[in-house]
């Protein structure tokens, strides 16, 4: 949370001691990497952190690329609002709607988590509306990289000082979090909590190469992992939880790339399924908040694009519409109070770092308390401190959310409805046919690649299966038999191949 403040706040402080007090802000689109190097050992951090911050440098000139000539053509019209200049604002849509598909293709596909597509999408959104006052896309550019620059610095900061910082970090939190299901055994959710905080755990050693070394940290982890294995075991045997991936070997690190993303390219896979879904509903969304004449189109588009992007679950997604609706709320309230205040540059800088930290503390667990600091950083941010007219601020930002949240429900359940019963039968068909392949195989080498493979998709199948107990139960139990016995051969072939992890 304090990394991503100071990587906010330290370019675009130093823009404003320079005289760039108008557009410093910028550097915050640029900033947003940093959230992507979280939990991540330094040994890795480094590359997931410059990859995200190359990305968003080239999304932001995208989108002010794309914003140029949609607010030139409507300045030309006689009006700024953006809304009335159609055939550029569909274009903003269309860009939008590409951005978000690839983006949510790749981070599903890679099943990187949140906050996935979110913050390169909010960049271009972001970076659309700068050119309307005045900002060049050069400029954009260049203050998103100053941005892009510092986040990797803070969030590599700690590295000579206490270069094991993530990994104790990961581990303790793995530690508390099995303590906390131990001592409240019949809790399903702390129980879920315990191992996805292992699963993350193991992760963070697998990046800083622990794993398999007799380190401290190591058997603190492994100590705590047996723990919650004896105490989930035998649980939740007749429904999908999270619980099924916990066993007492260790986890084996992510596959290949490659790997993963050749899983999401199959077309029956989940990853297709919410292509097609963002494919429907950005484009509906955007258009007709063009019909109706609302000054940014694009704000529905990435409302619906936010519900859509993390999954196909129709329950989650159906919550995270609540989530995105209320927060926005909230969130033109905040920017209200802060409206009432006579900021300075070097000020409103401060109030975008602290709203950058609060999106960062919040965006992975709650997200309908992230939208109350992201509403006001998307619009103070884009309007880069000039004065807002808060009643059409309001208006519009709280019709285009509906509109988005609208359309993001209808498509969640009327676009390919029943997908989660391909997506499950895909997984588990992909299971079997990695099970077959390891029986087939003689190449110990060739085995060992195939096992890591196995293991993610046994955790592909877990999910696929939750997600169609939480939207068809009673059709889910009916395939459950086969599914857990799948999955039960499954870990034994990883145990028979992989022998004792420690």
């Amino acid at each position: 949370m304090v990394r991503a403040g100071v990587a906010a706040a330290l370019p675009a402080l130093a823009g404003i001691a320079l005289g760039h007090s108008a557009v410093a802000a910028t550097a915050t689109l640029g900033a947003f990497a940093v959230v992507y190097g979280e939990g991540r050992a330094y040994r890795v951090r480094w590359r997931v952190v410059s990859i995200a911050a190359a990305a968003l440098v080239f999304l932001a000139g995208v989108g002010a690329a794309v914003g140029a000539p949609v607010h030139a053509a409507a300045a030309a019209a006689g009006d700024s609002a953006l809304g009335n200049s159609a055939l550029w604002a569909t274009v903003l849509i269309l860009t939008m709607t590409v951005v978000v598909a690839v983006c949510a293709f790749v981070v599903d596909g890679l099943r990187l988590g949140a906050p996935g597509a979110f913050l390169p999408l909010l960049t271009v959104e972001i970076a659309s509306s700068l050119p309307a006052l005045g900002v060049s896309t050069t400029e954009v550019l260049a203050w998103t990289a100053s941005g892009a620059a510092s986040a990797l610095l803070v969030s590599m900061s700690g590295f000579l000082v206490r270069r094991r910082t993530p990994e104790r970090a990961a581990v303790a939190a793995a530690v508390a979090a099995v303590g906390a299901a131990l001592s409240d055994s019949s809790s399903p959710t702390s129980r879920r909590d315990a191992v996805r905080a292992l699963h993350a755990a193991w992760q963070c050693l697998h990046d800083a190469a622990l794993v398999g070394r007799d380190h401290a940290l190591t058997r603190a982890l492994h100590a705590a992992h047996l723990r919650c294995a004896s105490m989930v075991d035998g649980r939740d045997a007749d429904h999908a939880s999270d619980t099924d991936d916990l066993r007492p070997q260790v986890p084996l690190p992510r596959p290949s790339i490659r790997y993963r993303l050749g899983r999401a390219a199959h077309p029956r896979g989940r990853s297709w399924t919410i292509v097609a879904r963002l494919l429907v509903a950005c484009p509906a969304a955007g258009l007709l908040a063009l019909s109706l004449d609302v000054g940014r189109p694009d704000w529905a588009v990435i409302t619906a694009a936010m519900i859509l992007h993390q999954g196909p679950d129709r329950v989650l997604g159906t919550y995270r519409g609540l989530h995105r609706f209320f927060g926005t709320v909230l969130g033109l309230g905040l920017l209200a109070v802060l409206a009432t205040l006579d900021l300075t540059a070097a000020a409103l800088v401060l109030v975008v770092a602290l709203l950058m930290a609060g999106t960062e503390a919040f965006l992975v667990r709650n997200y309908g308390v992230a939208m109350v600091f992201i509403t006001p950083l998307a619009l103070v941010v884009g309007s880069l401190g000039t004065h807002m007219d808060l009643g059409v601020v309001t208006r519009d930002r709280l019709l285009e959310t509906l509109l988005g949240v609208a359309m993001a429900l209808v498509v969640l359940w009327t676009v390919l409805p029943r997908s989660y019963r391909r997506i499950l039968r895909d997984a588990d068909e992909q299971v079997a046919h990695t099970i077959g392949r390891i029986a087939d195989t003689r190449d110990p080498v060739a085995v060992a690649e195939l096992c890591h493979d196995l293991e993610f998709d046994l955790h592909a199948s877990t999910t696929a299966a939750i997600t169609s107990a939480h939207t068809d139960p009673a059709w889910t139990r009916t395939l459950w038999p086969e599914h857990h016995h799948l999955h039960e051969l499954g870990y034994r072939t990883l145990a028979r191949h992989l022998g004792p992890s420690m």
